[in-house]
């Protein structure tokens, strides 16, 4: 009959105590983790030019600790409630923590998984998207980027209005020559202004394309320029005024070389305007470029930062695997009946 009962009592697993000892898990982790935070906002100052001041890598420690003190609490009391296979219940204490604290998500327990999963996460995010876009955070981050460098690129499509007496700006319209249009110069600017946002907009789409796209904008830029500098045909001016009987050959040259004098004022401070563009932008393009690559520089310790978490969070959890067994194995040890036995 003794027999009986003792084989019983050492094949049987008591979910009784197992819950026991993870309730006992999450209170002890529940104490450990507010002391921790109560240490950490100590540490943490505010005043000071390092205002973590080693706090973060302090929590990762107290997270470790915590985890271990609380799983070893909770075996020990698994291991002496059992009265039998302490190793078995211990680290079915630890077990069943993980899987409850996973999907609830509790104290030091619930933050190293948080932790380790976060890494891990982490660590094939960032890896993609450096591989694919070498930036910060990939396309979100290279996005933001380039809102901040290029968005304040912009042109004054506004011009001053030259002195030109109505009837000669009729009969230069009636001419049909487009660099004679009075809406010429301005309409060279616009068309700048509109290039500049539709090649923002290519870098925000495909920022690992922006040095072609930067080129490309640049090279369009330059023979705009180039084109409103051309100088205006006299005779083509003189024409278009003596057209329809608006004035004789003598006045009409004459008209030209004011109306040509005014212009060439004006294309003067239309190409100054477009000059000045071509400067923000290749200043816009070396700070992206900088900006670029102290992104990859950040991503890439960031990505060496998550791995050492996930490295530690693998090595906490298995040593308080270890350590789990071991109390469990220490609880029965001091269970009544498993002493009664030995003696």
């Amino acid at each position: 009959m003794e027999l009986t009962s003792d084989m019983a009592l050492t094949r049987r697993i008591s979910w009784g105590s197992i819950i026991a000892g993870i309730f006992t898990v999450m209170a002890v982790s529940l104490l450990l983790s507010l002391l921790g935070t109560s240490l950490g906002m100590a540490m943490i100052s505010p005043k000071s030019d390092d205002i973590v001041n080693g706090a973060d890598t302090t929590a990762l420690i107290w997270t470790l600790v915590s985890l271990l003190i609380s799983l070893a609490c909770g075996a020990f009391i698994t291991g002496r409630l059992a009265g039998v296979d302490g190793i078995i219940h211990g680290f079915l204490v630890w077990s069943t923590s993980l899987i409850i604290a996973a999907v609830l998500g509790f104290a030091a327990i619930g933050g190293i998984i948080s932790m380790a999963g976060s890494a891990i996460g982490s660590v094939a995010s960032f890896s993609g998207n450096v591989a694919s876009s070498a930036a910060q955070a990939g396309g979100k981050g290279l996005s933001s980027l380039t809102d901040n460098v290029f968005n304040q690129l912009s042109i004054n499509t506004d011009v001053d209005e030259m002195n030109t007496d109505q009837k000669i700006t009729n009969a230069l319209k009636k001419s049909h020559i487009e660099t004679l249009q009075p809406d010429y110069l301005k309409s060279q600017l616009q068309a700048a202004k509109d290039d500049t946002a539709g090649a923002i907009k290519e870098i925000a789409v495909s920022p690992e394309q922006s040095d072609t796209i930067i080129a490309q904008l640049l090279e369009n830029l330059k023979q705009r320029s180039q084109k409103i500098a051309t100088s205006i045909d006299k005779k083509q001016v003189t024409e278009a005024l003596t057209a329809n009987d608006l004035m004789d050959s003598q006045q009409a040259r004459q008209a030209a070389d004011n109306f040509i004098a005014a212009r060439d004022k004006t294309i003067n401070q239309v190409t100054q305007r477009l000059d000045k563009l071509e400067q923000d932008i290749r200043a816009a393009k070396a700070n992206y470029a900088e900006m670029k690559q102290q992104a990859k520089e950040k991503a890439d310790a960031a990505v060496k930062a998550m791995a050492r978490i996930a490295f530690w969070s693998f090595v906490g959890l298995l040593i308080g695997a270890i350590i789990s067994s071991v109390c469990g194995f220490w609880g029965v040890n001091t269970h009544p009946h498993y002493k009664k036995l030995r003696a």
